[in-house]
């Protein structure tokens, strides 16, 4: 195993950006190339690490800590490591971003500055994943922010202005919440431990915050307030709603390669953070706020389906299937099943190459058609069957047919949720039942959408359209066969997750 593999993983993207800053704008192909041939290589150290990983030990690998500011009062280390929940999402953001940087390739101006501020995204999204000092986590969630407001904002559409700022407003929001609640954790954790300094050390806090004899330092009424603010702070960025509202535009208005990013790995940040810090440092008060996370996994469920009914643009109404499917994932989570919290994982990874595969496809078709527009397409099939097969192909992916990744993820989602303890959730089995017909919808909208883009009448004006070009095989492809895979093949996922959930469920009495 290469020494501080993780570290080299994590800031790789980064110096790939550095290096860019150094070859002149002119030179669009070696810009290209060293983009791709970066995320390449951070593919393969994200293999590499997936293969080390002992699929028996549930703690935390591949550890690196070291000290790194020291305020008198507050000590902040740098600290690195994965287990069975972040080691997915690693590999899902080497993935996601490989085939997004190659989509870029329709990015024809000001090249150079797309692509150093997507790798320079690139390492903040590794880092929130691979963080175990909330500080150093903090400080990579704010590096996403940047980045993405600017790709939004410079090479987005015609509303980019508005649909960046309001991304910018609505995080920024949820971040400054969730950093007090932070400071909150370290300063009460520190008076609990008996420490001289506070501490932002994830391991540290959730055994100061777990352990009995600490209940007199932190009451449980502090430790309610603090996962509440955890939570709306991870809401926005899931998001959950009523904090959804920047989602839509800024799904609509951003370049479909950042897109891509945006949906299939930066809205797995906040279902990351709340298993993450809000499971894992507040487990007890997880547990008394179950019913409510479940509830709003329903309300997402059921509101994203409903408005992706009546979408007449297709970005809008991948937007809001997303919204949709981000509420499996709460309604897993709040299971506090051992069935349950593997649907979430597998739903955050199923979730992220499925919705990255649509968002290429729509853009495909729009580099063909300049339409988004659902009632100006139509009959497509017959102009670009290859095209029109793939977005078939992730529509069924993303409703749920069996042999794909979504099915599994559903399945263990709602078997958690129907099996939920009486104790957890009182009414689980009516919630389950109202969020299983989001499903019906979800077939409703994803077939409709299809039936509308490829079937039927097509204008005169689409006829001789070029099919898929040979660059464009490779997110097909690669979304595609990774969505299948996990599909088929669940285990290849299960046996790096399983460890992991099976002592986060036992620390929650599950």
């Amino acid at each position: 195993m290469i020494p501080n593999i993780l570290s080299l993983l994590v800031f790789l993207p980064l110096a790939g950006a550095i290096v860019l800053l150094l070859i002149p704008r002119e030179n669009k192909n070696v810009i290209r190339s060293m983009a791709v041939g970066t995320s390449l290589l951070a593919l393969v150290l994200s293999v590499a690490v997936w293969s080390a990983f002992d699929r028996t030990v549930s703690g935390m690998q591949m550890g690196e800590s070291y000290p790194w500011i020291d305020f008198g009062i507050v000590q902040i280390d740098y600290a690195l490591g994965i287990d069975g929940l972040s080691l997915p999402l690693l590999l899902l953001t080497t993935i996601i971003s490989t085939v997004a940087i190659v989509a870029s390739f329709t990015i024809r101006e000001r090249v150079k500055e797309y692509y150093v501020w997507t790798l320079v995204l690139i390492t903040g999204m590794l880092g929130v994943f691979a963080a175990l000092d909330l500080f150093l986590f903090f400080l990579f969630f704010e590096l996403t922010l940047i980045p993405m407001f600017f790709i939004i904002g410079i090479w987005g559409g015609k509303k980019r202005s508005y649909a960046s700022f309001k991304f910018l407003l609505y995080t920024g929001l949820g971040s400054a919440v969730m950093f007090m609640a932070f400071i909150a954790l370290a300063f009460k954790g520190a008076d609990a431990m008996n420490l001289a300094s506070a501490t932002f050390n994830m391991v540290g806090l959730a055994e100061a915050f777990s352990n009995p004899s600490n209940s007199e330092a932190i009451s449980s009424t502090f430790k309610a307030g603090l996962f509440l603010a955890l939570l709306v702070g991870f809401a926005v960025k899931l998001p959950i709603f009523p904090l959804h509202t920047w989602l839509p535009d800024a799904y609509a208005e951003a370049p479909i390669p950042a897109t891509m990013i945006l949906a299939g790995v930066l809205s797995k940040l906040g279902a990351y953070g709340i298993l993450r810090v809000g499971y894992g440092i507040l487990p007890d008060q997880a547990v008394s706020f179950a019913t409510l996370i479940a509830i709003l996994g329903v309300i997402n469920i059921i509101y994203g389906a409903s408005l992706a009914l009546v979408q007449t643009d297709l970005r809008k109404l991948i937007a809001y299937a997303s919204i949709s499917h981000m509420g499996i994932i709460l309604l897993g989570a709040a299971s506090f099943t051992q069935a349950g919290v593997q649907g979430a994982i597998f739903q955050m990874v199923s979730h992220g190459l499925i919705t990255a595969l649509l968002f290429f496809m729509a853009g495909a078709l729009y580099v063909r058609t300049k339409t988004y527009t659902l009632s100006e397409l139509g009959g497509l099939a017959k102009s670009v069957p290859v095209l029109t097969g793939f977005m078939l192909a992730a529509a069924l992916a993303s409703l749920g047919l069996p042999g794909m990744s979504g099915f599994v993820s559903e399945l263990l989602a709602f078997m958690g949720i129907f099996g939920a303890s009486p104790d957890v959730i009182p009414q689980a089995t009516v919630i389950a039942v109202i969020g299983a017909l989001g499903i019906i919808l979800t077939a409703a909208y994803l077939l409709w959408a299809v039936q509308r883009t490829a079937f039927g009448q097509m204008d005169d004006k689409y006829r001789g359209l070029h099919d898929a070009r040979p660059l464009e095989y490779v997110p097909m492809i690669g979304l595609l066969g990774a969505s299948i895979l996990i599909g088929v093949f669940p285990h290849l996922l299960s046996d790096v997750i399983n460890s992991t959930v099976i002592e986060f469920v036992s620390r929650i009495g599950g």
